[in-house]
């Protein structure tokens, strides 16, 4: 767990080179983790937003912080929400790599908005290799509000 709130994380100086975050994850991990990447990686990513629960408004610094790249709300309806990724690292990640996997990110979306709103949210990314983006579609479930408080989030 980290020792700081995400407002202590965000004022630190922690750029690390891309190589490294790009050899992890597209080419260590998915060796090691074998068919199972992919959803390791999306409750990998809903475990660490327990760890760094944010506002709504903190959640694109977030994601540029801990370079996933540049999270962008594009559309939002009562049960669908939709945001766009981009920036250097998912460029990157989708020109040099045949899969690139992002449902870390979609996990770490999915628990930080459900922290947020106090309703069960899924997130699935769909990889658009033309425009080297990524659309995460939000799926909402209203009808499942339920009080979340911090401390029922911890493991």
């Amino acid at each position: 767990m980290a020792k700081g709130t995400y407002k202590d994380l965000l004022s630190m100086q922690a750029d690390g080179p891309l190589f490294g975050q790009l050899m992890l994850r597209d080419l260590l991990l998915p060796d090691l983790l074998g068919q199972e990447t992919a959803n390791i990686a999306y409750w990998a990513g809903r475990d660490l937003a327990r760890k760094l629960p944010v506002t709504e408004e903190d959640l694109t610094k977030l994601f540029a912080q801990v370079g996933f790249g540049t999270l962008t709300p594009t559309t939002a309806k009562k049960q669908e929400r939709h945001y766009l990724l981009t920036g250097t690292v998912v460029e990157t990640r989708i020109a040099n790599f045949d899969h690139p996997d992002f449902r870390l990110e979609a996990g770490f979306l999915a628990q930080s908005l459900q922290q947020i709103l106090g309703i069960v949210v899924e997130a699935n990314p769909s990889v658009d290799a033309h425009k080297r983006q990524v659309d995460l579609t939000v799926a909402l479930d209203p009808k499942s509000e339920q009080p979340v408080s911090p401390t029922s989030l911890q493991l």
